[in-house]
This record gives C-alpha cells, sequence and structure tokens, in this order.
C-alpha cells in the first residue's frame, strides 16, 4: 500500500489536515512528528491527488509514494533508497529538484547539497535537466522543527501562498470589511464539499460572495443564496471580475426556504455548504441568530445529499492562537453571538453531527470559530 506525503502551508495546519483528509476521502491520513507533514495510506490514482492539490488552500503539494527521512541518520543510505525509488517509479520527459523548507533551515543540512546529488542520480538514470519547464519535479521538504527530510516526485506547486493575492477581498469591485480572507474561504469550501466530483457547493447566506468565488474557481458546480437584491448583484460583480465565464448560480432567496429557491434538478445534490451568518444584517425579520440557524439547518437537509458536509464560522471573543490542533471538546469559549451550548443542541436537533471545531485568531479583539459538521442519515 502506497504512503504519500501531504507538505502543507504554514497558516493553519490543523485547518489544512482537515481539508486534505475531505479532498482525499479515500485516504488513512497518520501524522508525522512535523506540524505540517501527514501522511496518507491507500490506493490514491495521480489524478485524484492533482484534483485535490489544484483545489486545495493549506496544502502546497502531494509527494507520491515518498520516502521519510531523519536527517541524523546516514545520507549514504538515503541517497541509495532514493536510487532505488527513481528505478521504481520511473517517469518519462525532463525533472527538476524542487526544494522546500518548513519552519526554518535545518541544523547541519544544506539543502542545496541535497539538491545537487539528487540532480546527479538522476542525470545517472538518464533523465534530462530542465530547471525552468520540467515535466516532472522531484520534491524535497527539509522539515527542521521535527528534522524530517520528505522525498518523492511532486503533484501541486509547492508554493507557500495558493495565489491569494490575486484575489484578496480588498481588490473586489464589490467589498465589505467583514469580507472574509480568501484562503479561508477556499478551505471552508473543500472541507465542507469533500472531492470536486463529490456534488454541488451551496453558499447560505453570499453577502459579497466570498464563497462562491472560491467554489466557482475550483471549478465546482456553485450555487449562491441571499435575501437582499444589492447583495446579488454586487456578488455577481465579484464573480465577473473574477471568472467572466463562470457557469455559478446566485440566486435571491429565502436560505430557510432552500426547497423553493434552488432548481430542482440540484435538490439531493449539494454536497457542501458554507454559512458565515450576516450578523446585524439579518433579513429574516424576527428570527434571532439561534432560530435562524436552526432554520437554515432544517431547510439544508432538505435538498442535501447522503452524506454532504456543512462548515459554519462564528465571530467569537479572542481565544488566542491555535493552529495546529482543533479545540478540544472540553475548551470553554465565549461566542460573540448566542451561547455555544445553543448552538451545540440546535445541530443536534436538526440532524448535523458536528465532527470538529477549530479557533482562527483574527486580531485583538476578534476570533473566529470554524465548525464542520455533516449530515446524519435518516431512518
Amino acid at each position: 500500500m502506497a504512503s504519500h506525503v501531504a507538505s502543507l502551508r504554514g497558516w493553519h495546519p490543523a485547518l489544512a489536515r482537515a481539508e486534505i483528509a475531505a479532498l482525499l476521502p479515500q485516504a488513512e491520513l497518520l501524522r508525522l512528528e512535523s506540524r505540517r507533514l501527514v501522511q496518507l495510506n491507500g490506493e490514491i490514482s495521480i489524478e485524484q491527488m492533482q484534483s485535490a492539490v489544484e483545489c486545495s488552500s493549506g496544502c502546497q503539494a502531494l509527494l507520491w509514494d515518498a520516502i521519510v527521512w531523519k536527517h541524523e541518520e546516514d545520507s549514504t543510505a538515503f541517497y541509495q533508497h532514493l536510487d532505488t525509488y527513481l528505478e521504481t517509479y520511473p517517469r518519462t520527459g525532463s525533472v527538476a529538484v524542487r526544494s522546500m523548507k518548513h519552519e526554518g533551515k535545518m541544523t547541519g543540512v544544506s539543502s542545496r547539497e541535497y539538491a545537487r546529488t539528487i540532480g546527479g542520480i538522476l542525470s545517472s538514470q538518464g533523465y534530462p535537466i530542465d530547471l525552468e519547464s520540467p515535466e516532472h519535479r522531484l520534491g524535497m521538504v527539509f522539515d527542521a522543527s521535527a528534522g524530517i527530510i520528505a522525498c518523492g516526485w511532486m503533484i501541486g506547486s509547492g508554493d507557500d501562498s495558493d495565489g491569494i493575492v490575486a484575489r484578496r477581498a480588498t481588490d473586489r469591485p464589490f467589498f465589505k470589511p467583514v469580507s472574509l480572507d480568501p484562503r479561508l474561504a477556499r478551505l471552508a469550501v473543500n472541507l465542507a464539499s469533500g472531492p470536486r466530483d463529490s456534488g454541488a457547493t451551496l453558499d447560505l447566506m453570499t453577502g459579497t460572495g466570498g464563497f462562491v468565488l472560491e467554489a466557482a474557481l475550483s471549478h465546482r458546480e456553485t450555487y449562491g443564496v441571499d435575501l437582499e437584491p444589492f447583495m446579488i448583484e454586487g456578488a455577481q460583480k465579484n464573480l465577473d471580475w473574477a471568472m467572466p465565464a463562470s457557469e455559478a448560480k446566485l440566486l435571491l432567496g429565502d436560505a430557510t426556504q432552500l426547497p423553493d429557491v434552488i432548481p430542482s434538478n440540484a435538490h439531493q445534490r449539494i454536497a457542501g455548504f458554507v454559512l458565515d451568518p450576516p450578523y446585524g444584517r439579518n433579513s429574516q425579520g424576527s428570527l434571532d441568530h439561534a432560530e435562524l440557524i436552526e432554520a437554515v439547518l432544517l431547510s439544508s437537509r432538505k435538498i442535501a445529499s447522503q452524506k454532504a458536509g456543512l462548515v459554519l464560522i462564528l465571530p467569537m471573543h479572542p481565544f488566542g492562537e491555535f493552529p495546529d490542533e482543533p479545540l478540544k471538546k472540553e475548551a470553554e469559549f465565549e461566542l460573540l453571538h448566542g451561547d455555544w451550548s445553543e448552538i451545540e443542541e440546535t445541530f443536534s436537533r436538526t440532524g448535523w453531527r458536528i465532527n470538529n471545531r477549530w479557533v482562527e485568531h483574527v486580531h485583538a479583539s476578534l476570533g473566529r470559530l470554524i465548525l464542520h459538521a455533516t449530515i446524519v442519515p435518516q431512518d
């Protein structure tokens, strides 16, 4: 059984682990000593891995059936192992070595020297070297925090950024200060929806369209709903700006009445729901925040696929920096609106199972709770 390695970006490794697990559900995920490296065991095709890393927010690269080596071990044995690896998994075409560093510089290790030696091994096996536009890249991750070197044929760019600079919320033609960071919006879409071929994604309260943009740019079937005409108009401007040929559908309507809003041919095909409630812009009349969430959860069940997921993002009082682990079940925190126990009971009552929770630190007076839930099968 193959053991691949996912190399994660550093902004929130705990969320990135959850995201790659959602995108590759057929894999068994095992944590390595490193905070940014995880092992993926199982039969996963290259096409499935390419699809996952192309749309991922938190994964910079996947290494195919990777070698994982402790740097204090004999480097000669590592090179011998790599020589065998290259014979076992040959590639056709030009190659290059791509080095990535996690958590600073690894003491006593020269990534350049490793790359130079590995380049020699590749040349000795007849591979043409092309540093500018190689057809294949052999990825190497030097993780200083754990003293681990991971190496394997690389799928993905290996870049520290997923390109969010090109789609910052502040650059959109329609912008509100509360707009989510695109990297969190993209991750929420993936965490809720799973693989790109699993079904459609629905942004339950579209607002400026952050979730819709990220789902559409991920080449997912995408729907967005909002009660406010000016929000739908603004979100459409943003969608046209980011992806002029997008087939994403923005629909004027009530998220508590989804069967009447979403086209009937999409019913029971919504694989992922994403929700960042617009507190202060609640157009549902007399509903308070808890009642609104309950009504939306009940409505979502009526059009959800059998294995649908949902990500809910809630503002909370500052809770500190916790990028490496999900919240513990017994953790005590305070939401800006409402009580956590009430939210928890609402999910249980409406047929959704909470799987995990994470915290994102925003600034000194604000944090975000990110909640992932899946639908409970009906009897």
